[in-house]
């Protein structure tokens, strides 16, 4: 008992404020709700510009098996969205900043306390150089490694890896997909099909959403491959990237998908539709003094995507209350739901209030590719489309990057290009703050871009993929929008 007292007096964290916090406390409530195996939280200076302050910062080792378990690949996406959504019930100054994930284990004490010290030796550099992932291997590699990356299959996934990832340093075992190669839910299924056309067979989604390190990759593809008799030679090159998005969107989504999409309208979906609508007006108009800017630029006919800024759960309602009559009745949602919970399958009721009130649901799994299908086909039948294209929402307020999937559903769509510029939101609702306040909210919509536009520009700007190139272009739209008085 007196140990555990004294270790505790020992390892507390002084904060800039002057309040002392315990980081066991902290890594307890965090690794309750997420799917977290081990954690260590520190403070860091230097982050966000401010050299001088200190932020409340940890080293997160996931639960791969929980992972697997969902068919989840997203890690940082997925551990953030559950900690963006339990933060709100600690005290301002026990949240979390942010946090760097590693898939290596954490050090620990013989009797299996963390080494906080030594944690903090091995991490901090890389906190502060935005470095998550494997950390660097020293010493030879085992003979069976040898054998692995030695094989034809291991020589032909390193040659895809390193052109789908573009990076210059070689590929290692240890390197994860997602972390250090930037290959998220959209990059696996074109690595799928990369793989697929080098060794002209069929491999199965659960080999790549399984692996989560390249060696785990090369063994899951290996076991595939199994009895396979068409791999390529190893003098063959790696196929180039074509068309594959288009292939891949063209195909009709799952029954379970298809059957989410309500294209008709019947009378109690439009009933359904009209009282929510008439609802979320009042309360806009009533609680947060909502003032709209250029509703007349959403084009009343033919495909077309708003894309807004994220940064408050508030936002898709706000363009509901914002939008003119027909654009509200025609637009579909596409919006995220967490990883572990699925009420479009698991529930008919919600399944059926999801269908009526045309949400898409999509999470960072491999149902990402079913979602992306579903937005394809809305858009096809000429309807309008509510895409968030930064993902999950902004915990600085700031606009962040755009995902790729936005840039392809743009352009093998030709879709109409909104941006919506939603300010005050994240004032009156933060993803830190557990209720809503009133604050102002004020809705802009800007004129309408051509999708080739938008990939002209951004290849000027130095993007090399076309779907880069639109989001980069978009952004830059979005962002001008929002400053714009």
């Amino acid at each position: 008992m007196l140990e555990a007292l004294r270790a505790r007096f020992k390892h507390y964290i002084i904060l800039d404020s002057g309040e002392r916090i315990y980081p066991g406390e902290i890594e307890e409530f965090y690794t309750k709700v997420a799917p977290v195996k081990d954690m260590c939280v520190f403070t860091v200076s230097g982050m966000y510009g401010e050299t001088q302050s200190k932020v409340l910062w940890a080293i997160i080792q996931p639960d791969l098996d929980n992972f697997r378990k969902f068919a989840s690949v997203n890690l940082h996406l997925a551990i953030k969205e559950r900690f963006d959504n339990a933060s709100p019930s600690l005290p301002a100054h026990k949240r979390l900043k942010g946090f760097t994930i590693t898939l290596d284990a954490l050090p620990h004490k013989l009797s299996g306390k963390l080494e906080r010290d030594a944690v903090r030796e091995i991490y901090e550099h890389r906190v502060r150089a935005g470095i998550e992932g494997a950390l660097p291997v020293s010493g030879k590699l085992s003979a069976a490694d040898e054998l692995l990356i030695g094989s034809e299959t291991g020589k032909k996934i390193l040659e895809c890896l390193k052109e789908q990832s573009g990076i210059n340093r070689p590929i290692i075992l240890e390197d994860s997909l997602e972390l250090d190669l930037g290959i998220d839910s959209l990059g696996r299924i074109e690595l799928a099909s990369y793989l697929e056309l080098a060794f002209n067979v069929d491999i199965k989604d659960e080999a790549i959403s399984r692996a989560f390190i390249v060696k785990e990759l090369i063994l899951e593809v290996t076991d595939a491959l199994e009895g396979a008799e068409a791999i390529v030679s190893k003098d063959q090159a790696v196929p180039s990237r074509t068309d594959y998005w288009k292939k891949h969107l063209q195909i009709l989504p799952k029954e379970e998908h298809l059957g989410a999409l309500e294209f008709s309208t019947g009378f109690f979906a439009w009933l359904l539709r009209f009282s929510i609508t008439a609802v979320d007006c009042f309360i806009f108009k009533l609680f947060f003094n909502i003032k709209v800017e250029g509703a007349g630029n959403v084009p009343k006919d033919g495909a077309y995507i708003l894309f807004p800024n994220h940064t408050s759960d508030l936002d898709g309602p706000a363009i509901t209350a914002s939008l003119q009559r027909r654009p509200v009745f025609q637009l579909f949602y596409f919006i995220f739901i967490p990883y572990y919970f699925r009420p479009f399958v698991k529930s008919s009721l919600l399944r059926n209030l999801v269908k009526m009130i045309r949400f898409i649901p999509f999470d960072y799994s491999t149902h990402f590719l079913e979602a992306l299908r579903s937005a394809y086909l809305v858009l096809k039948r000429g309807k309008g489309l509510c895409f968030f294209p930064e993902g999950l929402r902004s915990s600085t307020g700031k606009i962040g990057k755009f995902k790729k999937g936005f840039g392809v559903l743009a352009k093998e769509t030709g879709a109409k290009l909104v941006p919506v510029a939603i300010e005050g939101a994240y004032e009156a609702w933060p993803s830190t703050a557990g209720y809503p306040k009133r604050h102002r909210i004020r809705v802009k919509f800007g004129k309408p871009l051509l999708t080739e536009d938008m990939e002209k520009e951004g290849l000027a700007m130095g993007s090399k993929d076309p779907y880069d190139a639109i989001c980069v272009a978009a952004r830059k739209a979005l962002m001008e929008l929002k400053d714009k008085q």
